[in-house]
């Protein structure tokens, strides 16, 4: 990383801990005045929309998004708030973007803004702790700080993972734990993990529980429910009463595999009408959203737990050749990056 970046980073974070501490006093107030320096940061026309957005947003003094605030700043470490925002809000929408880009024009196929990974440690042949680690380390090199790990419900112990994702110190996590139930270890290591969200399956009856524990520890959270092609706007409206009874600030929708309906217009509309206090995505369709702005092109590459590339529509693609560096990988997987890339919307 160039000192430049550095140095804006430096300032960046510096801005954003005096911001969460002005919030306190005047949330609506500090909260305009952040979303103000956002803007003035920006890096590239995605964080000059968003923040545009948010703007246009905080001037409904009755917005959603205050609430949003104000649960944050109640039941979130600070510390964590600041390095996970800078983390996923610079490095990779900033700073990572940019270097996507140039790395693209320089090796010629698409690059991913990020990386949707499977994990389940039980697996003798998946992907292993080792593969994610190089898979982090190279991607970093790339441009890559934005990591999406889906785990199975039988890896029980997780702590070399958490490990792994406090090690990436630039890079941002959501981890998405198959079951609510979390371990009084766990919970303690992701106190100290403040690169990291980790996000509960709303559905599953120990996930309010364990929501509580995660308050009380000032922990970040998130939480999401998978959704199929009979999705309609009723499911959420009845999901939404826990989601919102947990006070969380993001709660992802995740299409099951197959399923060919994407959410992403009704998530669009709930964030644009601030229907809740907390932020609504669609996994898969908001991935490819934000891709086409940062990447220029909508591919995301997503790999199983068991080594496969999962293509979009949910099924099983090749093998991916984790034994090679992830720039000659990528170049396997990946298709080329051409003018056509810019329009594949």
């Amino acid at each position: 990383m160039n000192n430049t970046y550095l140095m804006k980073k430096a300032m960046i974070e510096a801005a954003v801990t005096r911001g969460i501490r002005q919030m306190e006093e005047d949330p609506e107030r500090s909260a305009r005045r952040l979303a103000d320096l956002g803007k003035q940061f920006s890096g590239n026309r995605f964080q000059e929309i968003v923040f545009s957005v948010i703007q246009e947003l905080l001037d409904n003094e009755n917005s959603a998004y205050y609430d949003m605030i104000h649960n944050m700043l109640k039941n979130t470490n600070h510390d964590a708030m600041r390095t996970f925002g800078v983390n996923f809000g610079y490095m990779s929408f900033a700073y990572g973007a940019s270097k996507i880009r140039d790395e693209e024009k320089v090796l010629g196929y698409c690059i991913p803004w990020c990386l949707m990974l499977r994990y389940d440690e039980t697996l003798e042949d998946g992907l292993s702790l080792g593969d994610l680690q190089k898979l982090m380390e190279e991607g970093q090199e790339l441009g890559i700080y934005a990591y999406f790990i889906r785990q199975s419900a039988n890896s029980v112990g997780s702590y070399s993972l958490l490990t792994l994702l406090e090690r990436c110190k630039d890079s941002s996590f959501i981890w998405f734990q198959e079951s609510g139930r979390l371990t009084a270890a766990q919970i303690q290591m992701l106190k100290v993990c403040k690169n990291t969200v980790v996000a509960l399956p709303v559905l599953d009856d120990e996930s309010m529980l364990t929501a509580e524990l995660l308050r009380d520890q000032k922990v970040p959270f998130a939480l999401y429910s998978t959704y199929d092609d009979q999705f309609a706007g009723e499911t959420v409206n009845r999901i939404m009463e826990h989601v919102l009874a947990s006070e969380t600030s993001m709660f992802f929708l995740i299409a099951e595999d197959g399923t060919a309906l994407n959410v992403t217009k009704y998530c669009y509309d709930s964030r644009l009408e601030q229907d809740y206090p907390c932020v609504l995505m669609d996994y898969y369709g908001d991935g490819r959203s934000i891709s086409r702005i940062l990447a220029e092109h909508d591919h995301l590459l997503e790999i199983g737990a068991d080594g496969y590339v999962i293509r979009p529509d949910g099924s099983r693609g090749v093998r991916f050749p984790s034994e090679l560096p992830l720039k000659e990988a990528l170049a396997e997987i990946m298709p080329p990056f051409t003018a056509a890339s810019h329009h594949n919307r």
